[in-house]
C-alpha cells in the first residue's frame, strides 16, 4: 500500500483538483483506492458524491486528524487497498505535517506566477519534521495553470528551483482549460484528461 498526500499551505493551489482526478483514474485502471478528505470543507468528498465516482475500486471518507492513524492502520491490516490518497486543508500546519508523516509521496500543487511560491517554500520546509521519522518520504511539485503564459510558466519553474534547489518538479504540467476549470462534479476521462493520466505515470515512477 502506498500513501499519497496533496499538501499546500495556500488555499486554491489545486490540491483537490489534483488528487481527485488521480484517484479516479487510478481506480478506473483497476487499482483499489481509498480517498481521504481531511478538509473542513470536504470538496473532495463532494466531488466524489456529485460525480458518482465511488465504486468497488474507489471509496472516499472524511477523516479528522485524530482518526487518521487508526484508519490507516486498519487499511494496512486489511490488505484491500493499493493506494491511499489524502486531500489536506490549507493553512493547517498540524494536519499537513501529520499527512506528510504518514505518506510515501507528497504532491505540492502550485499555480504559475509568483503568488504561490513563498507558500510553496514554507510547505516544502514542513517536510523536515516528517523526514526525521520517514527518511524515504518523496515529493513532487505539480505546476498548475501552465501553458497560457509560457514565459510565466518558465519563470515559475525557475523560481521554484531557486527557492528549493533540490525540488523535484513534475515534467507534466496541468494547463488552464475549461474541462479542468469546471472539473468538480465531473468524471475524469483517461483520454480527455490525459495530463492527469501522464502525471499518474510520474507518480508511479516516483513511488517505485
Amino acid at each position: 500500500m502506498k500513501i499519497i498526500s496533496a499538501v499546500m499551505k495556500k488555499g486554491g493551489a489545486g490540491k483537490t483538483s489534483t488528487i481527485v482526478p488521480l484517484a479516479s483514474l487510478a481506480a478506473q485502471a483497476g487499482a483499489r483506492v481509498a480517498l481521504i478528505d481531511m478538509d473542513s470543507t470536504p470538496s473532495a468528498q463532494q466531488w466524489v458524491q456529485a460525480a458518482g465516482l465511488a465504486s468497488d475500486t474507489l471509496a472516499c471518507d472524511r477523516v479528522s486528524a485524530e482518526e487518521l492513524p487508526q484508519l490507516l492502520s486498519e487499511i494496512r491490516e486489511s490488505g484491500a487497498i493499493d493506494y491511499v490518497m489524502i486531500d489536506t486543508p490549507p493553512g493547517d500546519r498540524h494536519v499537513i505535517v501529520q499527512a506528510m508523516s504518514e505518506s510515501d509521496l507528497v504532491l505540492m500543487p502550485v499555480h504559475i506566477g509568483s503568488g504561490d511560491l513563498p507558500q510553496l517554500v514554507e510547505t516544502y520546509h514542513l517536510m523536515r519534521l516528517p523526514l526525521k521519522a520517514n527518511p524515504n518520504l518523496k515529493h513532487l511539485i505539480v505546476v498548475n495553470h501552465a501553458g497560457t503564459m509560457p514565459a510565466v510558466t518558465r519563470d515559475t519553474m525557475d523560481g521554484i528551483r531557486e527557492g528549493i534547489p533540490e525540488a523535484r518538479i513534475a515534467q507534466t504540467t496541468i494547463p488552464y482549460s475549461r474541462q479542468y476549470a469546471l472539473a468538480k462534479g465531473m468524471v475524469p476521462n483517461a483520454a480527455k484528461w490525459w495530463h492527469f493520466s501522464k502525471l499518474w505515470g510520474e507518480v508511479q515512477e516516483a513511488l517505485a
